[in-house]
């Protein structure tokens, strides 16, 4: 057989050899055997199945050259043993000697089978004494090492045993060369591969914590930033009521408590209906320490969206602008309105703000703090399906936050 078309045949096998790095990686057992935590008998008994496996893909799949039966059933003796040591090296490296023996080849008979055995536990005690040897481009050299001491057993007992069938089967050198390093390269392409599937599902998760963790501090300061400044004003406005009407005090109590625990105690995500509602008591303080009839509340929720769950907190820094850039920046009456439709494919959230008269005094203009962490949450989650814009009107100003209908569901689903 022409060599050429011999490393073609090994390279194409290579291809079931990167399909068990992948199912290395998903299938758990292996997986944990793959970092090193798996001290389970069925991690390791699921780590010898697939070695076990693989050697007898790589026996079946040999070509003959030069007298000798090329094949790779190697590969699977050392994988068993990379990831589960030298006992399973030891089982897998009998089980597939023998299946190579006397299913496949018995040129070398129960030679075969000794120098597998051999194979698969000198493999696995090195991984356990020195693991860095096995680790990415390492494992070639390391490999090819264990391969020419198996080459080395196999040629000195035959020497012994049988002088002339020694000499035949060393003539074959350039078969066994090109086994040996199909045999390392197979390992060490296995061993490469799921590391960099390992690697890339790490860092997707790194990355999906980061994300999380960001948009967990954003929230965080959201409600420190809250806490101090709206606290003192709505302590005042509640000593103020209290003289002249003790039962609207008692509800403005009522109303911040829901606010606070509210704001300290809810998950990540709420429905709907829920950041409705701590807006309401939000505005409700606020139309107190405006005075009577300054501040009007309004809102019109769409059933179907009020169970929908949307990132926490996500009217609050809305309907604060509400209040303080428009109603409460101008002499007069004005409303607050609160909006959940559905639109298409998107949960259209609004909250729209309409004053009357002139502007009182001086209106800081703000930071544009609150705003700007609002778009950062957003982006982090949704990416581009959701946006926050602000839409000027005659007597006041509309924020509308859109977001994706359908990513709420899966999000719903997948909690």
């Amino acid at each position: 057989m022409d060599v050429r078309l011999l490393l073609i045949e090994i390279a194409e096998k290579f291809g079931l050899v990167a399909t068990a790095a992948l199912v290395c990686v998903l299938v758990p057992p292996l997986r944990n055997r793959l970092l090193g935590v798996g001290g389970k008998p069925r991690d390791g008994f699921a780590v010898f199945l697939l070695g076990f496996l693989l050697t007898m893909w790589g026996a079946k799949m040999g070509e003959r050259w030069m007298g000798v039966l090329v094949n790779v059933h190697g590969i699977g003796i050392l994988i068993a043993a990379v990831l589960g040591g030298a006992r399973v090296g030891f089982f897998t490296g009998v089980l597939g000697g023998l299946f190579l023996t006397f299913r496949v080849d018995p040129t070398l008979g129960w030679v075969g089978v000794a120098a597998s055995t051999i194979d698969g536990t000198l493999a696995g005690w090195l991984a356990e004494k020195r693991p860095v040897a096995f680790q990415g481009g390492r494992t070639f050299p390391t490999a090819m090492a264990l391969q020419i001491v198996r080459f080395g057993f196999v040629a000195g007992v035959l020497a012994v045993v049988d002088p002339a069938g020694a000499g035949t089967w060393i003539s074959g050198w350039p078969a066994h060369l090109v086994q040996l390093a199909g045999i390392a390269s197979g390992a060490t392409f296995f061993v490469v591969m799921a590391r960099i599937v390992l690697a890339r599902e790490e860092g997707a998760v790194a990355l999906v914590e980061a994300r999380a963790a960001a948009d967990h501090l954003a929230l965080e300061a959201l409600r420190r930033r809250l806490e101090p400044h709206f606290l003192f004003n709505a302590l005042n406005t509640l000593r103020a009521t209290i003289r002249h009407d003790p039962h609207k005090a008692r509800e403005l109590v009522s109303d911040l408590s829901d606010l606070y625990r509210y704001l300290l105690n809810h998950p990540e995500d709420a429905p709907v209906h829920s950041e409705v509602e701590h807006a309401c008591a939000y505005l409700a303080i606020e139309r107190a320490r405006l005075g009577e009839g300054r501040l009007r509340v309004e809102t019109d929720i769409a059933e179907e969206t009020r169970d929908k769950r949307v990132p926490a907190l996500l009217l609050q820094p809305l309907v604060e602008n509400a209040v303080k850039h428009g109603v409460g920046a101008h002499a007069g009456e004005g409303v607050v309105r609160v909006i959940a439709r559905r639109d298409g494919g998107t949960l259209r959230l609004e909250v729209e703000d309409e004053s009357q008269g002139e502007h009182v005094g001086t209106i800081e203009a703000g930071t544009g703090i609150a705003l700007q962490t609002l778009r950062e949450r957003l982006a982090k989650r949704f990416g581009e399906r959701a946006s926050l814009q602000l839409e000027p009107r005659e007597h006041g100003m509309c924020a509308r936050v859109t977001l994706p209908w359908q990513a709420l569901d899966e999000e719903r689903d997948a909690a």
